[in-house]
This record gives structure tokens, sequence and C-alpha cells, in this order.
């Protein structure tokens, strides 16, 4: 199913079991209907399509394609789109980095209650090196995502009630942030209200939330929180920093496997081009 053939009127005139089915296929399938879409002036589906293309689902992985569609959405007035083009722009994704910008993006959503906006913003002042770190503005941002129901933000505003960021420490105040964020589904809360439970003789509910953590953490945060549960001496808690790492271990693995599959379709669409030249060499000689 091919983009060209999907118009704008066919795209309306889908039902709406017609559209789920679609969306629902294999991402090869469904990109073409969501490419489709984007090409249509959609700007959910230019925001969806950014990011198949970032993540290279469906797709040939092109982060500077990615970008070019999270622009066109934002310019057409997409808060998605302006949250992404600051991630862009944060992160390097298809553009060089430029925190200024990013923080006008996300400062541009964010005013307007994009709450993904709002907690990069947060994040960005009070953690981007080269950038005007600011950790009240950060907190205030934090305090407007958590309020609408953002549990990262709201194990952010934890961390900062745990820590005495630019207030008096609140601990009971922290915690229940922490709750909040690990019931919203956040690891990085869940561990911290495990850690903080763990501190005060819960340590069976403790162990519970640890565990919870590790299964939907990134890799990254899985060997840190890896060297921690080590380190505290209890057998049920290494035996959860050994889960952790077995999780590290297969998110390298599968990583591994999609660069060789990248480099494979790389190497097969070079191999398919045709060697233009080569048969006037030959005639000449």
């Amino acid at each position: 199913m091919g983009d060209e053939r999907i118009s704008y009127s066919a795209l309306k005139g889908m039902s709406a079991d017609e559209l789920r089915a679609g969306l629902a296929a294999e991402p090869a399938r469904s990109v073409a209907l969501v490419r489709a879409a984007a090409h249509n002036g959609i700007l959910s589906a230019q925001v969806v399509y950014g990011q198949m293309l970032l993540d290279g689902t469906g797709v040939a992985r092109d982060p500077q394609a990615a970008y070019r569609w999270f622009v066109i959405a934002a310019d057409a007035g997409s808060l998605d789109g302006v949250n992404m083009v600051g991630r862009c722009h944060e992160l390097g994704w298809g553009v060089p980095r430029d925190l200024e910008e990013a923080g006008r993006r996300y400062r541009a959503a964010a005013d307007e209650g994009h709450v993904w906006a709002q907690f990069n913003l947060g994040t960005l002042l009070v953690n981007a090196a080269d950038f005007a770190v600011d950790p009240a503005l950060a907190l205030h941002w934090f305090v407007r995502a958590a309020r609408r129901g953002h549990p990262k933000a709201m194990a952010m505003v934890g961390r900062f009630l745990e820590q005495g960021w630019g207030r008096p420490a609140d601990p009971v105040a922290a915690r229940r942030w922490y709750r909040r964020a690990a019931l919203g589904g956040d690891y990085r809360g869940q561990f911290d209200y495990a850690r903080t439970r763990y501190a005060d003789g819960a340590a069976e509910e403790a162990r519970a939330w640890f565990a919870r953590s590790i299964e939907t953490a990134v890799p990254d945060f899985c060997r840190l929180a890896a060297e921690g549960l080590r380190a505290s001496g209890d057998p049920a808690l290494e035996a959860i920093a050994t889960r952790a790492l077995e999780r590290v271990r297969a998110a390298e693995d599968a990583q591994a496997a999609a660069d060789r599959d990248e480099a494979q379709a790389r190497a097969a669409a070079r191999a398919a081009r045709p060697r233009r030249g080569f048969g006037r060499w030959l005639r000449r000689r």
C-alpha cells in the first residue's frame, strides 16, 4: 500500500474500523497509512511519521527527515511537533545540538500547557550543561506538569523535596510524590518510592516496587540500579540486581542485532543501485 495511492478523500472515507486495522498492522504496512495522512496535512500523523523516521519503525531510520516532519507539524500549530523540534535540538537528532533553541521550543509549548514540554523544559533547566541552569524555575515547570498527572514530573518533584533543592527538605511530602509517580508507572518514581519504603522498614513492599521498576527501566538506569541493589547486602535485592543486568544484556543484544540488520539493509540497497558509466567504460576500451 503506497502512500501515493491514498488520497485525502480516501482517508476521510475510511471507517473507524478500517483506520484502526491499518494503524494496528505491522509497521511496514501501517507506515503507508501514516505517511499518506502526513502528506495530506494531518498534523498528528506528521508527528507520528516523524517519530517512525526517528526510530526506524517500518521505514529506514532518517533523523534528518524526522526533524523536517516535526518542523512541518510545529509550523502548522502542533504542540507535539513543537516539543519534538525541541527534543531534536536538545539531543542533536537530525540537526546540530542547540540548547537555547531547544529551550525556546519547549517554553513555547509549555506556555500552552503541553505537559511533556513542561517536563522537558524542567529537565533542561536542572540538568543541561552549557545552559542557563535554574533549579527554582525547573521546579516550577515540574510542579505544573505533575499537577496535570505527568508521572515523571511527579518523581522529579519528589526528588526536589527529598534533597531540599531550593527549599527546606520535606521527606514526607517527597514520599507522597514518589508514590504518585510509582502508581503512575514511572520507573524512577517506583525505584525512589521503593528506596524510601525500604528505609522505613517496609522491606517486603519495597522489594516489590524495586522489582517492578526494573521491568520497565531503560538499560542505563538498570545498570545503576543494580549497583545500588547489590550494595545492600539483602539477598532478595541482589536477585533483583541480577534481573536488572539480564535486562541490560538483552537490550544490548537487541541493539546489536538491529545495528546488523540496518547495516545489511544499507549494503543491500547500495548493491542494488545501478553502476552508472560502467558500460561506457567497457565500450571505450
